[in-house]
């Protein structure tokens, strides 16, 4: 497609196409960005350096000066949004890659956002449809080129993501979500973290107000079809994404963690038929891999919620619930307190805060089921998409009966957990102090919590976290069973038969490595236990 040059031309000389508040960068990419720009045709433009966070005092856009007018007296608006208001958030923001996509009728108010967030931060680049529609610095709209001015903001975006801008911001109202679907493919290729913003304005809803507000007399005829149209955008799932630099931190962690264990004669031998075939020199992190992962394979994430674009039930709730929708967006401290070792996958463990278990929606019961082994080892259900709940709520493990009578399935088969939505995520706060035990790291509501770092060929990210239900169902029997002879005598005949089974358990064996301590639970699980815990920041968001 040919370029508007007169139209390019004037949008250049008015300020209006790109003007320096639409596009931050450091000087050492100026050159480089401003080549790019010239070989498809957009005129070159100013650029900026910005060392610190502050709002800068350059002229408003006149494309936006209206709608600032008619909402500079919005009240603590920036409170509502982290990435606006919470110093942490706003440094992840800055060091990391952060598209805002901006949804919403005309006249609510997301230009003036778009503009406050550009003023945030450094290295940034904001992309409209509406910066390609003026002629001789006023706003004209032709139908017969909305695709022309959408084609024009999509390379926008894609030359900017290609030239390592820190925060891209996509000004368009993003009625229906295919109509933002090219930038999310952006964001996926290029490690991007996606944060749909919609502005709180009383108004946003208000088909009247709308109409009196919107800058481009967008009647309320247009607008009413508009809010008609309106769709809830639910993602694949819901989670904390590290930036690509603390994600290489714990991958390189986990490396470590799987040589030391390498040193280990037990989990040498047990793991000895996944070394390099004739060597016997057994490197898993070659072993495992990421190449069943959906999106990009360098970043990695712990999440929180499985929502399969609003397939599970009850997904749109929590997508709309005032928790997540507050939430989103926001930095929060993730702990790593261990990493799961087991023939089919390798992760690492979360403990999640009193406040992250708000968030957290995944089913901690999940039933395991045993299918076709991996090499010689069995295997778990590992039917799914990508890691998360199916939707359905847990049934009673066949263990449960098993070891009727020996006073374990109360804490380990609770089926009163099944409810796992937000509001309940203090229904197991007591079971946590009771269980504050080094070798259960992580018991009670939100116990899932994991990070995925890989997997065996073949094997599902979903997989981790059924290994680790089984895991900490292990861990617990081992707390258990110490003290379950002088308590349940009358259940001695049942232990006993069931001791080829407990075996492993009751007697793990603990192995000292440079990061802490590992056991081995049989059936090629092990468990690291980190003598010190890793923290990592993590943005609160959805992958769409």
């Amino acid at each position: 497609m040919g370029i508007d040059w007169v139209s390019l031309f004037f949008c250049y000389f008015s300020g209006i196409l790109l003007s320096r508040d639409f596009i931050v960068m450091p000087g050492r990419k100026k050159k480089a960005h401003e080549a790019r720009l010239r070989r498809k045709g957009f005129i070159p433009v100013r650029l900026k350096v910005k060392k610190k966070i502050a709002v800068p005092k350059a002229t408003r856009m006149a494309s936006i000066s209206k709608m600032e007018s008619l909402e500079e007296a919005q009240p603590g608006s920036l409170d509502e949004f982290p990435f606006l208001s919470d110093p942490k958030t706003m440094e992840y923001v800055e060091g990391s890659r952060t598209m805002f996509i901006m949804r919403g009728l005309p006249g609510c108010g997301k230009s003036s956002l778009a503009k406050q967030i550009a003023d945030a931060y450094g290295n940034t680049v904001v992309c409209s449809a509406d910066s390609f529609r003026y002629v001789n610095g006023v706003y004209v709209f032709d139908r017969n080129k909305l695709q022309e001015s959408h084609e024009k903001c999509r390379e926008l975006a894609r030359l900017s993501a290609d030239s390592s801008i820190n925060v891209l911001i996509v000004d368009n109202t993003n009625i229906r979500v295919w109509e933002f679907k090219y930038y999310l493919e952006i964001a996926r290729r290029r490690q991007y973290t996606v944060v749909l913003v919609e502005p709180r304005t009383p108004w946003k809803w208000d088909v009247h107000e709308l109409g009196k507000k919107n800058s481009h007399d967008v009647p309320e005829r247009k607008i009413r079809e508009m809010a008609g149209r309106y769709e809830i955008a639910v993602p694949l799932y819901f989670g904390w994404f590290l930036n690509g630099d603390d994600s290489a931190r714990v991958l390189t962690v986990g490396e470590q963690v799987l040589k030391q264990l390498g040193e280990v004669r037990e989990f040498a031998e047990e793991f000895k038929c996944y070394s390099e075939s004739g060597t016997g020199y057994l490197d898993l992190t070659k072993y495992f891999t990421r190449e069943a992962f959906t999106g990009n394979k360098n970043s990695i994430h712990c999440t929180a919620m499985f929502t399969k674009y609003g397939k599970v039930p009850g997904s749109e709730a929590y997508t709309t619930s005032e928790m997540v929708v507050n939430s989103c967006g926001q930095v929060f401290r993730i702990e790593i307190v261990g990493f799961l070792i087991t023939p089919r996958t390798f992760g690492a463990r979360v403990r999640l805060t009193e406040y992250q278990k708000k968030l957290w929606g995944q089913d901690d019961y999940e039933t395991v089921n045993h299918g076709t082994p991996v090499r010689g080892v069995r295997s778990r259900n590992i039917s799914g998409e990508s890691e998360g709940w199916d939707g359905g709520l847990p049934s009673s493990p066949s263990l449960s009966n098993r070891f009727a009578g020996l006073g374990i399935e109360e804490e380990i088969f609770d089926e009163g957990a099944a409810d796992n939505l937000a509001n309940s995520a203090t229904e197991h706060e007591s079971e946590d102090t009771e269980r504050d035990y080094k070798f259960c790291p992580t018991w009670g509501f939100g116990r899932r919590a994991h990070i995925t770092l890989g997997c065996a060929p073949g094997i599902p990210p979903v997989q981790t976290g059924l290994d680790l239900i089984e895991v900490i169902s292990t861990e617990a029997m081992t707390s258990d069973l110490s003290g379950m002879e002088s308590t349940h005598e009358s259940a001695a005949s049942d232990l006993e038969s069931v001791t080829s089974e407990l075996s492993l358990i009751s007697d793990p064996g603990t192995f000292s490595i440079k990061k802490g301590e590992a056991r081995c639970y049989g059936d090629g699980r092990w468990v690291v236990y980190l003598d010190k815990s890793i923290h990592v920041d993590a943005m609160f968001s959805g992958f769409y």
